[in-house]
């Protein structure tokens, strides 16, 4: 009897054939990794050379201690530099430089961002929270900070500007560990004040066009002034300091102030004095009051005992 031999179909020995490249590939990959990762690199930043470490493995750990070292507590794949690092292979005789060393140049040039929840505020990340619940916290205490003397409010506190939470990259110097470090940055001044010391010929009404303020600004925010006689020398303040953010509050009150009619009236108002109690709508912008507009209002008139008037005779 005859012994068959196994007999292999063409295609099987294709795929035999491409196995066996694959794996000869794979460790030429691994070769030529190893050999180059022995070799000096250069760490580049948009494109410029910062510093050249021993191994490529090196330098890979340098930009990591890099990112995470700036970041603290936040995950790895959270953190990136905002400019573009790139790893080359050295050019012959590149000088090296320690690890440490290393760290502090790519530092220097490549700032860090972060992946975290923004409180965006006009599309411009103001300060952000490791979680989305802590910023809105922040919101929610950056508007108690402003109404918690307040009386009643006739609606709830709103921002001026258009604010809200966003998750995207930040600067690492925008992050903050708790809602209450970032009610501390919403609620100091971002934009400092401007003053304008007066010169000799200096008017108001000139200096209000010249920086776009209106007069009447100028006068609510500079009470202890006489616009009408500037004095050389004097600091005149044109804006005041402002947070990054607004809270608008409203809040309703009563007020009750004495009144004596007009002249016109008082052949029809038998009375010397009256009281007349309005209710009025108070608007605040960061605790500072910017309007008051009435809603409604009752007057009274009080008639003094004793007191007798004759009827006109027909």
């Amino acid at each position: 009897m005859r012994d068959e031999k196994p007999k292999y179909s063409s295609r099987r020995i294709w795929i035999e054939r491409a196995v066996f490249a694959l794996i000869l590939a794979g460790v030429g990959v691994w070769i030529a990794g190893f050999y180059l990762s022995g070799a000096p690199y250069t760490i580049t930043v948009s494109g410029k050379p910062v510093a050249t470490v021993e191994s490529l493995r090196a330098a890979k750990a340098v930009l990591r201690k890099a990112r995470l070292e700036r970041a603290s507590g936040i995950l790895a794949g959270s953190v990136r530099f905002a400019e573009r690092v790139e790893l080359r292979r050295a050019p012959k005789n590149a000088k090296l430089v320690d690890a440490p060393e290393a760290v502090g140049a790519v530092e220097e040039v490549a700032p860090v961002e972060v992946e975290a929840f923004a409180i965006v505020v006009d599309d411009s990340p103001v300060v952000a929270l490791p979680e989305k619940e802590q910023a809105e916290k922040a919101l929610s205490l950056v508007k108690r900070h402003y109404t918690r003397e307040m009386g009643r409010l006739h609606v709830e506190p709103t921002f001026k500007e258009e604010v809200f939470v966003e998750k995207r990259y930040v600067g690492v110097e925008k992050l903050c560990a708790a809602p209450e470090d970032a009610v501390r940055v919403l609620t100091s001044i971002a934009e400092e004040p401007v003053f304008h010391t007066v010169k000799l010929g200096d008017r108001a009404v000139n200096l209000a066009v010249q920086y776009g303020v209106p007069i009447s600004d100028l006068k609510k925010i500079n009470p202890q002034m006489d616009l009408d006689r500037l004095v050389e020398g004097d600091q005149l303040l044109i804006r005041k300091g402002k947070p990054p953010v607004t809270v608008v509050c409203k809040a309703q009150i009563t007020r009750t102030v004495t009144i004596t009619p007009p002249p016109e009236a008082r052949r029809y108002v038998r009375a010397r004095t009256g009281k007349r109690e309005m209710k009025i709508l108070v608007t605040y912008e960061n605790g500072e009051l910017v309007s008051e507009d009435v809603i409604s209002q009752v007057t009274t008139w009080e008639t003094p005992q004793g007191t007798t008037y004759e009827r006109p005779r027909p």
